[in-house]
């Protein structure tokens, strides 16, 4: 099985030369420790899902074998790890920066001096604090358990590692006495062992199979999200179909709006008790000026507008009415209004007068009392 692990370290010193290459001396690579993984950063473990926790050790004859040394001896260095983990002849020019030198083992630490001499990667490493190194490289893994000399326990351990590259990176796992620490670990098998991953309609391959397998469990949850149902009102929505809910959701608030506005509308209108009299003394009036005008109206079922209406329509031809509404059929009710009380005032004027007269005719029409002539009474002289 072929594996890529990545330890990071710390510049213990660096310094400059004429060229502005930059020389990093005495750089702590790893140690021999039991580091822990996710599952599915390695690969399909036989008793594990990928995100259990499975301690890996790293032998200190492994790590210090003579081939290890000699493979890191003349490394690349790159910014990051390339597609796959592996430097080849396709991405060499877009991932080399540098080399390693003078790879040894020292103080229970596998060290070396690295050149880096991109100026961006420079720069990188000076302003950016881009400054931790991981281990790009192939193993093999024995998943053996076992307990290493100071008592930590292991689930298996690396075997026959073979260097690839030297990747500057950000962040690591190895711990302090690694200075940064080990590369928070992104350990790839062969391109044909990249997971694939679909997100909407489209698929990506992921060499880091724990986020691969993260991204796969989202994704599976909000498929399963979207496929849910939730109720407004009597209708069922599919989560999915956003845009009717929120349409559906819209007219319910636009619903609920009009509604308060018509309550308040019927508040404000509403009749009170005092409104209510006086409606009713209003209307006893109409009735009682408008049969003084036309005691022969019928006023069931008719509004006190339209008695009015009613009344000054049938005196349309009089010159009062013509003079105040012109045409009493496009007349506005104010006018009409203003028509019946002028035709009112000028029947109570009328009548007045009418009475007046009548009784002035009464007085001097009236015959004088008639006496009879009674001759026994004429010697009286009456």
């Amino acid at each position: 099985m072929k594996l890529f692990q990545i330890i990071d370290l710390k510049p213990t010193k660096r310094i400059k030369t004429p060229q502005g290459f930059m020389i990093c001396q005495g750089v702590t690579l790893a140690k021999p420790m039991v580091k822990q993984y996710y599952a599915g950063e390695i690969g399909e473990l036989d008793g594990f899902t990928p995100t259990d926790i499975v301690n890996i050790y790293t032998p200190a004859d492994v790590l210090f074998s003579e081939q290890v040394i000699d493979g890191f001896m003349g490394a690349d260095v790159t910014m990051h790890h390339p597609d796959g983990n592996q430097i080849n002849a396709n991405n060499y020019r877009q991932h080399v920066i540098g080399t390693a030198k003078n790879v040894r083992e020292e103080n229970g630490y596998l060290v070396a001096d690295l050149i880096i001499k991109d100026n961006w990667a420079i720069d990188a490493i000076e302003y950016d604090n881009v400054r931790q190194i991981s281990l790009g490289y192939s193993a093999s893994l024995d998943m053996t358990n076992g307990t290493t000399d100071t008592g930590e326990n292991y689930h298996g351990k690396w075997q026959a590692m073979e260097a690839d590259h030297i990747a500057v990176v950000r962040e690591g796992r190895c711990g302090s006495d690694c200075y940064i620490g080990d590369s928070n670990f992104n350990l790839n098998f062969n391109r044909e062992d990249f997971m694939k991953v679909k997100i909407g309609n489209l698929e990506f391959d992921v060499g880091d199979n724990t986020l691969a397998q993260a991204i796969n469990n989202q994704t599976a949850e909000l498929t399963a999200l979207q496929q849910g149902e939730i109720n407004i009102g009597d209708t069922a929505f599919n989560l999915s179909e956003h845009k009717a809910m929120q349409a559906t959701i819209d007219k319910l608030v636009a619903d609920k709006q009009a509604l308060l506005d018509e309550n308040a509308t019927l508040k404000a209108n509403q009749i009170t008790p005092e409104q209510v009299e006086k409606l009713v003394a209003d209307r006893a009036k109409t009735l009682d000026d408008a049969k003084a005008l036309n005691p022969q109206i019928v006023a069931d079922g008719k509004t006190v507008e339209q008695i009015k209406r009613e009344i000054v329509s049938a005196k349309a031809d009089e010159a009062l009415v013509k003079a105040i509404v012109g045409d009493v059929k496009t007349a506005s009710q104010a006018d009409i209004d203003t028509a019946f009380k002028a035709l009112v005032a000028t029947a109570d004027r009328q009548t007045v007068a009418t009475d007046t007269l009548l009784a002035d005719m009464n007085v001097g029409d009236k015959k004088p009392d008639e006496k009879t002539f009674d001759k026994s009474t004429m010697w009286k002289g009456e």
